[in-house]
């Protein structure tokens, strides 16, 4: 089997996706591709975050939701090393044709991302 069969097949169906609504490619590429993805790196994307909390010594799970929140964004901004590794464990599990389509807006599509894994970890805290 090629690499691309084997990673749909690893993805897990979300079924609150609704796949026949009239919306963006840039929406449709985010929900069918990208939403997927991030379910299935959930417990690798948790350990990087973790592991980002233990180099820079924060106590996070101490702080209110608005302090987390705060926590959440400030990593993403200042320690690039982890936003690069988070975003490489999403773009390392995209088919050729997927990246070639992320390679067209890795701009955009890193702000989606991040947008994202921001949400799943402030859901998971």
């Amino acid at each position: 089997m090629t690499r691309n069969k084997e990673l749909l097949k690893l993805r897990p169906n979300i079924k609150t996706i609704l796949r026949d609504l009239k919306t963006s490619p840039m929406e449709q590429f985010q929900n069918t591709t990208l939403r997927p993805i991030l379910k299935f790196q959930h417990d690798i994307l948790l350990a990087l975050f973790h592991a980002c909390l233990v180099k820079n010594r924060s106590a996070f799970t101490v702080l209110r939701a608005e302090e987390k929140e705060e926590k959440i964004n400030q990593l993403f901004q200042k320690d690039l090393r982890f936003k690069n590794q988070s975003l490489g464990a999403v773009v390392g599990m995209l088919t050729a044709e997927e990246y070639a389509i992320y390679a067209e807006d890795t701009s955009s599509l890193d702000r989606r991302i991040v947008f994202m894994l921001k949400q799943r970890i402030m859901s998971t805290y």
